[in-house]
């Protein structure tokens, strides 16, 4: 039986929706059989990654502003972390209490629970969008996000930043299983 009180998937949305879906089964697919040590491999120097301050998992680094300068290479648990923290902490401010904040979730330091994390905070954002109206993706500061542009963006153009952000760091993680398995170990 079809929910007739759900709310139709915009048709400028729906490519969105379809492409996020299809880059989540396929990094999660591409995931199968992450281990702890590959989690947290540094494949350069300085990279950033998740390390116990205080008892307490804690990225190095949680977003960086767009530029021109290259960012230090990240391990898999900083990348997974970073996709299950934004993307928690966005469908947060776009459907749930508007309340968290950088810094509120502790992000995951073992491969099974990283995945988890990840898959989680990528479906929460994804729930959120699809409850969406062509009014909200219009709206400016629909998504209210403290910490980006959202306040000052309609919508979809948010959609469009987080888009790319998956696609970036699925990229991202794609590679540094590569990396990883062809590292040199001399």
């Amino acid at each position: 039986m079809t929910d007739i009180t759900a709310t139709p998937v915009p048709p400028r949305l729906a490519p969105f929706l379809a492409q996020w879906d299809y880059i989540t089964g396929v990094l999660f697919e591409r995931l199968v059989g992450l281990t702890d040590d590959e989690l947290l491999w540094e494949p350069g120097r300085d990279a950033w990654t998740v390390r116990l301050v205080d008892g307490r998992p804690t990225p190095d680094v949680e977003s960086w502003p767009p530029s021109g300068d290259p960012a230090p290479p990240r391990t898999l648990a900083w990348t997974l972390g970073h996709l299950g923290d934004g993307s928690f902490t966005r469908a947060d401010w776009l459907v749930g209490s508007h309340t968290m904040q950088d810094g509120d979730l502790a992000w995951p330091m073992h491969a099974a629970e990283s995945i988890d994390f990840a898959r989680a905070g990528l479906q929460a954002w994804r729930d959120g969008l699809a409850q969406m109206t062509d009014v909200d993706l219009d709206t400016v500061g629909r998504s209210a996000y403290p910490g980006g542009l959202d306040p000052e963006l309609p919508l979809i153009e948010i959609v469009w930043w987080v888009s790319k952000e998956l696609l970036f760091h699925a990229g991202e993680a794609w590679f540094v299983r590569d990396l990883y398995a062809h590292r040199r170990r001399d």
